[in-house]
């Protein structure tokens, strides 16, 4: 079993109006679909985050969309952008070019990503046939990179599975005695002792756990959001 990072370059066709909208209105920067409805079909319920600096102007350009049959937006406190909660009849485009993953043994792994060039960042999982067979149903019109290949560990959705069971372990005993606490509760002295090794070692363990939870959580924060 695969995970595969894919980014896709689709026509004119099957560019989503509101896709090109936030590709061409200043202050947009992407939009992150988040969760959607575990049966797509004919009329669909998704959920976003849209990176952008004028919600008015999103929501108007919305309304105007024939295909929506209704929405609703939240603020993201403390941060820019807003999210999204939306009802959608399906467009006959986005239906062709959802076809290829939903008629196959493959999972797409949220977030799906809408960038500012009109292209599309896809995480999918399955089994390599599976995968191939998914790629070749993409209809003519869509250009597609592979972005990366390696075999599934959760971390797309985990971002604790990089981590080695003693990283894993150090950071557990950390959170649970106070060592991250404000004020921290606990000393790195006492970390080590739970663990069973020297002060040096639990810091290791506790800095490389660190650096991999925090680099898989800020890539999954959209670039707008970290201003």
């Amino acid at each position: 079993m695969r995970s595969v990072r894919l980014r896709l370059a689709p026509s004119p066709t099957y560019v989503h109006p509101m896709h090109a909208f936030v590709a061409d209105t200043p202050g947009f920067r992407e939009t992150r679909l988040r969760h959607w409805n575990p049966s797509v079909g004919d009329r669909n319920t998704l959920v976003f985050f849209v990176d952008g600096d004028d919600e008015a102007a999103y929501t108007e350009a919305l309304a105007e969309q024939p295909s929506i049959v209704e929405y609703e937006t939240a603020a993201a406190e403390g941060r820019r952008g807003f999210h999204l909660a939306l009802t959608e009849n399906q467009r006959s485009a986005d239906a062709r070019l959802t076809a290829s993953f939903l008629d196959t043994g493959v999972v797409v792994v949220p977030p799906v990503i809408y960038r500012a060039d009109r292209t599309i960042d896809v995480s999918l999982v399955g089994a390599n046939d599976e995968l191939t067979t998914a790629l070749d149903g993409l209809p003519d019109g869509i250009d597609v990179t592979v972005r990366r290949v390696r075999p599934y560990d959760g971390r797309l959705s985990d971002p604790t599975a990089a981590l080695t069971p003693r990283q894993l372990a150090a950071l557990e005993v950390a959170v649970e005695t106070g060592y991250y606490a404000d004020p921290r509760e606990t000393t790195l002295d006492a970390v080590a002792e739970e663990l069973d090794c020297s002060v040096g070692t639990a810091a290791e363990h506790l800095r490389k756990a660190e650096a991999a939870v925090l680099r898989r959580c800020v890539r999954s924060v959209p670039r707008g959001r970290r201003a």
